[in-house]
């Protein structure tokens, strides 16, 4: 057993005796075994089942987060959240496209999906998609006629959210310059 890591072993030998459970002879091999598979964290593994009072070797566990701070995503989450921030971007641009509704709908269908990039959850790439959905609004704003958008509040109010007082302020001279 080169890859044993003997100082290790006579630790965990020596608290299963203290705890009055010795590792009997029929299964030394085998924990050594099971140790010795743990490569280069078979101390953490031994320091962890006698900090925990336990009689078995098992994997480490990863320390939970502290209240408030996020655990850290792998690469292989950033990767996946990536992939489907740039599937809802050409989905959304195909959909978009496709979609033959009134400026007012489109405004309002924009509401709904700035409304869900605000709050959610996993905020990876929410800047991004916010940018974009506010350029598609730039867009459809400035081929309305402002009164159509100043007369409907809630849209008012989502003009206020994207742009500031500044846009609807641009509004209001744009409908004073017709």
């Amino acid at each position: 057993m080169q890859e044993l890591d003997t100082e290790a072993w006579e630790r965990w030998k020596a608290y299963r005796t203290a705890i009055k459970k010795p590792i009997k002879p029929a299964s030394e091999n085998a924990m050594k075994l099971k140790l010795a598979r743990y490569g280069k964290d078979q101390a953490e593994v031994v320091d962890q089942s006698i900090s925990n009072q336990w009689q078995g070797l098992f994997d480490l566990k990863k320390a939970l987060p502290q209240p408030g701070e996020k655990p850290a995503k792998t690469d292989k989450q950033v990767a996946l959240e990536q992939a489907r921030l740039e599937a809802d971007v050409a989905r959304s641009s195909r959909t978009w496209q496709e979609v033959s509704i009134t400026p007012i709908g489109k405004l309002r269908l924009a509401e709904a999906l700035w409304a869900r990039y605000t709050v959610d959850i996993a905020p990876f790439g929410s800047d991004d998609r916010r940018e974009w959905l506010k350029e598609k609004v730039g867009e459809i704003v400035r081929s309305m006629p402002p009164g159509d958008i100043l007369g409907e509040p809630s849209l008012v109010s989502f003009i206020r959210e994207v742009y500031g007082e500044k846009g609807v302020q641009r509004l209001k001279s744009r409908m004073g310059g017709e």
